[in-house]
């Protein structure tokens, strides 16, 4: 006798990344382009998800621009979207 074949839903994992310059211009880039790409992905302008992603990146960008910068290095911004989940 055969066990029944149960089937998962599939599990679509997005993935952005991109380098910005490590100035203020940069820290704002990284912002506007998260929120661009979560609406991409469905998650519109103006949702709680979208503003506080966009919080986090401006908060994170702006530390990396401020203490971290190193001349001749860029920031990298990595968002990765699994259904229920978005990680930084």
């Amino acid at each position: 006798m055969t066990s029944p074949v149960t089937r998962e839903a599939p599990v679509t994992v997005r993935v952005f990344a991109q380098r910005f310059s490590s100035t203020p211009r940069g820290a704002r880039l990284a912002r506007r382009l998260a929120q661009h790409q979560l609406h991409r992905w469905g998650l519109p302008y103006g949702s709680e998800a979208s503003e506080t992603v966009g919080l986090l990146v401006a908060e994170l960008a702006a530390n990396a621009v401020t203490h971290g910068r190193v001349p001749g290095r860029d920031c990298e911004l990595r968002l990765t979207y699994s259904p229920g989940a978005l990680l930084r």
